[in-house]
């Protein structure tokens, strides 16, 4: 019995000596019966269609061919299912459904030319032929490669509402309109929109579309009648309650737009444009505290989202005032030291103390001055009306006739201790007594000497108060609203200074053992399966190994201290790359954020160097690089990365501006004033409420 194989090659032979003998109808035949089985075989079905071309049959050699592209394409195998279709145009040059095809398979390959020439052909033909559901489908397909083709749209448009389509039609008429808008093709966009609302005359994208072209036309009165007739008949729309109330404000009408704006938030207090609004307009009335309360919450939802640019632009809204608000300084400050800005917080700490000076508001001099003197501890003018107006506010010890100036470290010292037991009294009056007796009892281990630390503890053992957990957290939660107040003197939270052991039941996770360190426990990001790198057994270890440093360091072994955990470091870095595929590079990308957030600048920067070889996180590695370098004080390699970004970025766009910003701060920490000046006013002149640009330009100018 023979084999399937053998039989196989006995029909290829014979198939093979009919088409040599011209015995085309024959050899098909032949060949054919290799089709009978369940597997298809695709090389015999293509020479079964050359067959056909042959013998004439141009509709059998056309579905042979059919068969192979289909097959080509259910296999994703585009190049070859195109070229058989190539094959098919030569036999059926004007079918519709072959141009059709040939387009979306130009298209796939990223051929968008020859797409829209397959395209093009179809539509002609459809068009002679009458058929404008076939047409729908050609423009469609058009739109969808070119969306600035406004032929097609108006004509898909058209079709739409032929067909009965009416808010399709509509909806490719407002986007021919907004592509002219862009353009400035304003007259042109008028009369698009004149037939959106022919189709529906109530379309809220047309209407908003109308009183966009009004307001470039300086139309304003127009654009409020357009609005107060949509209202009339849709009174609780609330983003044309907006659109009306911007109109007023652009028209300088500020009581109708205050009074807009108010009803809205009244009804519906969450709307963040209207609450942006109504603070824009305050400001303009010199109503700066009325503004900061309106925003304060948008600035606190902002925070906790890490938006800290976002909030910083809102303060700055109220910053571009004549006057300066305080309260707003004084929440920017907040912002850039828990970004450990220092260069921003001591500009921002500058401008506090000038403006409390000027206004003779001692108690936010002092704040300022306790500030300064750690963020410039060279500026020796600072550091004597600092300790002038301490013993002006009664801390000076009256015995000492003379002021002296103390070294860094004592005045470093004096600061932390005033801070920290000024925070532990806010604990006790809380209630909150064991987190203040760690507090103190942690603060007598760095200075052991201290009465005032040895009286506080003497005064808890008298008053030990049990307190339920959930109170505990309220309390604790109303203390961190107030503990800033008390940080002012030192600007240090309490665990940069040391490392307390945790004190509650709660399990100890990688990340509280590192906290505050230099050590960097290793995160992955979320993808479609969560991955975790195991590094439980050493956590025992290396928590042992923080401990134990951290007693060094109270003791004074800085040396020992740096060492240890540069070994650490270097060791995780190992870790983490045997850990990491190179080619990851959104896991290099997020341990460089983590890298450079620690301040482990160089580290940071190489691996935003291997993240940078994927293009959709090169323009934002270069930024963080750039960044890293400014930190790292050098000035000239971080300008050079921020020129790459600013020649790749869009002009006009968001991003150019931010960029040019992040340049000015760096002319101004390189000595370059003009520059700096040069580069804020451009800033202005795109957005002058963008972050603290005018605080900026007030420094600068004055």
């Amino acid at each position: 019995m023979s084999s399937p194989k053998f039989e196989r090659t006995k029909v290829i032979e014979q198939a093979e000596r009919l088409v040599k003998a011209n015995k085309l109808a024959e050899a098909v035949s032949e060949y054919s019966k290799l089709l009978e089985g369940d597997i298809q075989d695709i090389t015999i079905s293509n020479i079964i269609g050359d067959l056909h071309v042959r013998l004439g049959q141009d509709e059998e050699a056309i579905n042979s061919f059919k068969n192979v592209a289909g097959y080509y394409e259910s296999r994703s195998l585009q190049s070859q299912a195109l070229a058989i279709y190539k094959k098919i145009q030569k036999l059926a040059p004007d079918k519709v459904e072959v141009m059709i095809k040939l387009g979306d398979l130009f298209a796939q390959q990223g051929f968008i030319n020859e797409a829209k020439k397959e395209y093009a052909r179809a539509e002609a033909r459809l068009k002679r032929e009458k058929k404008p559901k076939e047409l729908i489908t050609v423009y469609e397909k058009l739109v969808s490669l070119d969306r600035e083709n406004m032929e097609s749209k108006i004509a898909l448009a058209d079709l739409y509402s032929s067909e009965g389509l009416t808010d399709q039609g509509v909806a490719q008429l407002n986007e021919a309109s907004e592509l002219l808008i862009s353009r400035g093709e304003l007259d042109k966009a008028e009369a698009v929109l004149k037939r959106a609302r022919q189709l529906k005359d109530r379309d809220e994208r047309t209407l908003a579309n109308i009183i966009d072209i009004l307001r470039k036309q300086d139309k304003r009165p127009e654009a409020i009648k357009v609005v107060h007739e949509f209202l009339d008949m849709n009174p609780d729309q609330i983003v044309f309650q907006n659109l009306l109330g911007t109109l007023y404000f652009e028209e300088k009408n500020f009581e109708k737009a205050e009074d807009i704006f108010t009803r809205i938030l009244a009804g519906h207090p969450l709307d963040v444009k209207a609450r942006i609004a109504l603070g824009r307009i305050y400001v303009l009335q010199d109503g700066l505290d009325k503004a900061y309360e309106l925003f304060d919450p948008l600035i606190n939802n902002l925070l906790k989202k890490q938006k800290d640019d976002k909030a910083i632009g809102l303060l700055g809204i109220i910053l571009s005032a004549k006057r300066i608000h305080l309260p707003s300084l004084e929440r920017m400050a907040t912002i850039y030291k828990a970004r450990n800005d220092r260069e921003n917080l001591e500009i921002i700490y500058r401008v506090i103390l000038g403006e409390s000076r000027e206004r003779k508001l001692r108690d936010q001099m002092f704040l300022a001055l306790s500030e300064l003197i750690e963020l410039a501890p060279r500026d020796e003018e600072v550091a004597k009306e600092y300790w002038s107006l301490r013993k002006e506010l009664g801390f000076m010890d009256e015995r000492k006739r003379e002021v002296e100036i103390p070294d860094e470290e004592e005045q470093e010292t004096e600061d932390a201790v005033d801070s920290f037991i000024a925070t532990a009294d806010l604990y006790i009056q809380q209630g909150l007594i064991r987190n203040a007796r760690r507090m103190l009892e942690n603060l007598s281990h760095k200075f052991p000497d201290n009465q005032r630390i040895n009286e506080k503890l003497a005064e808890l053992e008298k008053s030990r108060t049990e307190i339920s957990d959930d109170e505990i957290m309220l309390r604790v939660g109303k203390v961190s609203t107030l503990e800033p107040r008390f940080r002012g003197k030192s600007g240090r939270s309490f665990d940069s200074l040391f490392r307390e052991d945790a004190g509650s039941d709660e399990k100890i996770t990688s990340a509280d053992i590192f906290a505050g360190t230099d050590i960097l426990p290793l995160q992955a990001e979320e993808s479609a399966r969560k991955i975790y790198y195991d590094l439980s057994n050493k956590i025992q270890e290396e928590q042992e190994v923080i401990r134990s440093l951290f007693y060094q360091q109270l003791q004074g072994l800085g040396t020992s201290f740096e060492k240890d955990f540069t070994e650490i470091v270097a060791e995780f870095r190992k870790q983490a790359k045997e850990k990491i595929d190179f080619e990851d590079y959104d896991a290099h990308y997020q341990l460089g954020l983590a890298f450079l957030e620690q301040g482990l600048l160089d580290e940071a920067i190489e691996e935003f160097m291997t993240a940078t070889q994927d293009d959709s996180k090169a323009f934002e590695c270069c930024t963080m690089i750039g960044d890293a370098y400014r930190r790292k004080k050098d000035y000239a390699e971080s300008q050079k990365w921020f020129g790459k970004c600013l020649e790749i970025t869009d002009p006009g766009s968001e991003q150019l501006f931010a960029l040019e910003y992040e340049l000015a701060t760096l002319y101004e920490a390189m000595g370059e004033k003009q520059r700096a000046l040069n580069s804020f006013e451009k800033v202005s002149a795109w957005n002058s409420e963008y972050r603290d640009v005018s605080v900026r330009i007030k420094i600068l100018s004055s």
